[in-house]
């Protein structure tokens, strides 16, 4: 047993009948880790989670959380994970508060009233906990639901879409919460929609596309890659047309009045000179690099709008 690793499938494969979900998934996630699942709609993403949490049986491979083999050691991992997947259930005429005791109890924990209350001033419910869960929003419940996910304070966290329903500053807000939770040597598996999100909070990152994995390493690594640079110039057609003389920096016109040039840190001097010779003004100079948007189109093709939900 590796005690720096806190996940490992290996062949990890669910079919249903004619259709397969996940196909031969290999993921290796050490401790302390904040991992971002991503993937398009019905890339499996919510089953793999399934089959992690012991909730839905693989076809094939092997699969274990915390050193323990999920498919025979469920109960021994069960008070060292908390999980939301898709959304929170809760009972719509009892309380936050009261919900959470339930939950509590359910699962054979002794917490206080007091340490209920804390884990729900720290979700950002603070002054909401009396409140019947039927007046709750959506964004409310995932906040809830991040709190039942903390009653046995466990090592490893599966959250299937922690932001959905939040507005701008909920999410910032949960982006918040998760990095610190992730500070608390927990091993965070976070499937997400909100790209930009993942990128700011997760220290790696795996892409899946019909259940099959395309691409997986260390967020600073995958974008560490330079693109390219981008010139505000005081006559970009001019510039253009200059630069066009020279195929190997593809240049181009952005949306926003920019000049785009597939180039290097060490090509940049010339290509200014070039300009300024020609009396063209120089004002802006901006080194483009991947974005993990831009990886996850590249790799599964899907439009913006097809970022949402599993």
């Amino acid at each position: 047993m590796n005690e720096q690793i806190a996940i490992v499938t290996q062949g990890l494969t669910k079919q249903y009948k004619n259709i397969t979900a996940v196909n031969s998934l290999d993921l290796t996630i050490p401790k302390g880790t904040i991992y971002g699942f991503l993937g398009p709609n019905g890339a499996g993403k919510t089953t793999t989670i399934r089959m992690l949490l012991g909730l839905v049986a693989p076809s094939r491979g092997t699969l274990s959380v915390l050193g323990y083999d999920v498919e025979k050691h469920r109960d021994k991992i069960a008070q060292k994970i908390g999980a939301i997947v898709e959304t929170p259930a809760f009972y719509n005429y009892l309380s936050g508060e009261e919900n959470l005791r339930v939950l509590a109890y359910s699962s054979n924990l002794s917490l206080t009233s007091k340490e209920i209350n804390v884990l729900i001033d720290r979700v950002g419910l603070i002054g909401r906990g009396k409140d019947k869960v039927k007046n709750y929003s959506l964004g409310m419940k995932q906040r809830l639901g991040i709190a039942a996910t903390l009653l046995s304070n466990p090592e490893v966290l599966f959250l299937d879409e922690p932001t959905n329903g939040l507005d701008p500053a909920g999410t910032v807000e949960m982006r918040n919460l998760i990095s610190e939770l992730g500070a608390e040597n927990r091993t965070i598996f976070l499937s997400s929609h909100l790209l930009n999100e993942v990128e700011q909070i997760c220290s790696d990152v795996v892409i899946i596309k019909q259940g099959e994995k395309k691409l997986e390493g260390k967020i600073s690594n995958l974008l560490a890659h330079t693109k390219g640079f981008s010139i505000k110039t005081s006559s970009v057609t001019q510039a253009l047309s200059i630069l066009q003389q020279y195929p190997k920096l593809q240049p181009q016109l952005d949306n926003d009045g920019w000049l785009s040039v597939k180039a290097q840190a060490n090509d940049i001097p010339s290509v200014i000179s070039t300009l300024v010779y020609a009396n063209i003004g120089i004002y802006q100079v901006i080194e483009r690099r991947n974005t993990l948007e831009e990886l996850f189109l590249e790799l599964t093709g899907q439009p913006k709008q097809g970022l949402s939900h599993n």
